[in-house]
């Protein structure tokens, strides 16, 4: 009966140990890393979605030629080269995200 009852505890501690390592926010590498220039990543919609959701207009405060931003779509991380002035577009420009996840383009300076 002492075995039983310590067997029950112990399967009760690792569900309990199992449950609280699964909600530290943790986050799993990307499986893969592409590299893409900026003409590229507009064109493909689901990606330019995940643009708008994780990107915002503060990573053009440096005064570079080039920003490179990091989004993750999917499982994959995408790496985006653009020149300031494709990006400031980008951040200037007005969007309509549509509800068949389209894009279009109200005014794009």
């Amino acid at each position: 009966m002492k075995a039983l009852k310590f067997a029950l505890i112990a399967a009760l501690v690792a569900c309990t140990m199992v449950s609280l390592a699964s909600t530290d926010g943790f986050k799993e590498k990307p499986k893969n890393v592409v590299n893409i220039s900026f003409e590229k990543a507009i064109h493909n919609t689901g990606l330019l979605i995940a643009m708008h959701q994780q990107l915002d207009k503060s990573i053009l405060n440096n005064n570079q030629l080039v920003y490179t931003c990091e989004v993750t779509y999917g499982s994959t991380l995408y790496r985006i080269t653009g020149t300031y002035g494709q990006w400031f577009r980008f951040f200037s420009g007005k969007w309509e995200l549509l509800k068949d996840k389209k894009v279009n383009v109200l005014i794009s300076n």
